[in-house]
């Protein structure tokens, strides 16, 4: 073998080993993290923490979403530290666009979505890839707690509970007792326990080929709800889940200002939109439309009911709710008894109850 063949056929190797070992390495990653960052410096810290010291094969890929404060410092101080964080920086495009990114850097099997100012329970990645061993499902469905703040908390009438908690008090939500593992959806009421069990897209985790087999995105142009239109599109293909009930994640609800309240109302009002002209809710059976159209009420709800407590003329709101209400008129009476927020927002209407 000549030198010149030598160096050729050594240098192929090489690169057949990288590639390789590269192509190993991925299929080691159990889960992609993905973390949007946009101006977090105040929470981004621990929301890293309670990730990095989490075990298991995972890799965290945060999108710096043009951060203006020193999220971007923080991220990379963290990067020097740990070597399976991946900073991937973009000029201010929404959460959308960096959810959306994310999917298309992961290099994991699951994909586990984790918002910057939330956190992790220790145990949450054990737990998390035992279900996933044990059920492969292509969506794991989770508790998490809802995290106030103590001037939150009083606001809702629970002043004893504020003084006793110094600085955050934790709520569990698990609205998942009745889900099991299912597919097709096997059960009395399967569907609607899913499509009412409130969940968002934070803390979830998804095959990641099953977002791609679907082409599954996040919706661009939408300000609130944008993760709800890709969380029920993906319900709507008719997915494999399974659940954990008890919470492994930490969600900051932070204080309802008056605006964000009527935002939710309007900006989910559009991403209900959005997702009717999907092909998954197209094909959907009509009960199954209505299922949906009937969950998203509880936005509509939400919304009124955070303004009337804040003492404002809920005029606006009740219009817009008037008009949400008035779209199940294509419904008959014998099918809307199986729309539980329709009823709450008929009672909120016409009776002024909440």
């Amino acid at each position: 073998m000549t030198e010149l063949k030598a160096k050729f056929f050594y240098g192929c190797a090489a690169i057949i080993v990288l590639i390789m070992l590269g192509i190993v390495k991925m299929q080691q990653i159990t889960l992609s993290v993905i973390v949007p960052v946009y101006n977090s410096e105040k929470y981004l810290a621990r929301c890293l923490g309670s990730i990095v010291n989490q075990d298991g094969k995972f890799e965290i890929i945060a999108i710096n979403d043009g951060s203006t404060d020193k999220s971007l410092k923080i991220l990379q101080e963290y990067a020097k530290k740990y070597s399976n964080i991946k900073i991937v920086n973009q000029s201010n495009q929404g959460v959308s666009a960096s959810r959306n990114k994310g999917i298309d850097e992961a290099n994991g099997k699951y994909i586990i979505f984790v918002d910057s100012d939330d956190w992790l329970e220790e145990d949450a990645f054990e737990r998390i890839e035992r279900t996933l061993k044990n059920d492969s499902p292509d969506i794991l469905l989770t508790a998490y707690y809802d995290v106030y703040d103590r001037e939150w908390v009083k606001n809702i009438k629970g002043e004893e509970f504020a003084k006793q908690e110094q600085k955050e008090a934790k709520f569990p939500i698990s609205k998942l007792e009745n889900l099991s593992l299912f597919s097709p959806f096997y059960g009395k009421d399967a569907h609607s326990d899913l499509y009412y069990s409130g969940t968002g897209v934070r803390g979830q985790v998804f095959r990641k080929d099953f977002i791609k087999e679907h082409s599954f995105k996040f919706p661009l142009g939408i300000n609130c709800g944008e993760d709800d239109v890709f969380v029920y599109r993906s319900f709507l293909a008719n997915p494999l889940i399974s659940i954990i009930k008890t919470p492994i994640y930490n969600y900051r609800n932070r204080t309802d200002s008056l605006a964000k309240s009527q935002r939710v109302i309007s900006e989910n009002r559009k991403g209900l939109a959005i997702l009717q002209q999907t092909k998954e809710f197209k094909t959907a059976k009509r009960r199954i439309q209505m299922l949906v159209n009937d969950a998203w009420l509880s936005w509509t709800i939400l919304g009124i009911s955070n303004i009337i407590r804040q003492g404002v003329n809920p005029e606006q709101a009740m219009e817009e709710a008037y008009k949400a209400y008035n779209t199940f008129s294509q419904y008959n009476t014998e099918e809307r008894k199986s729309c539980r927020n329709l009823r709450k927002l008929r009672n909120i209407l016409f009776y002024n109850k909440s």
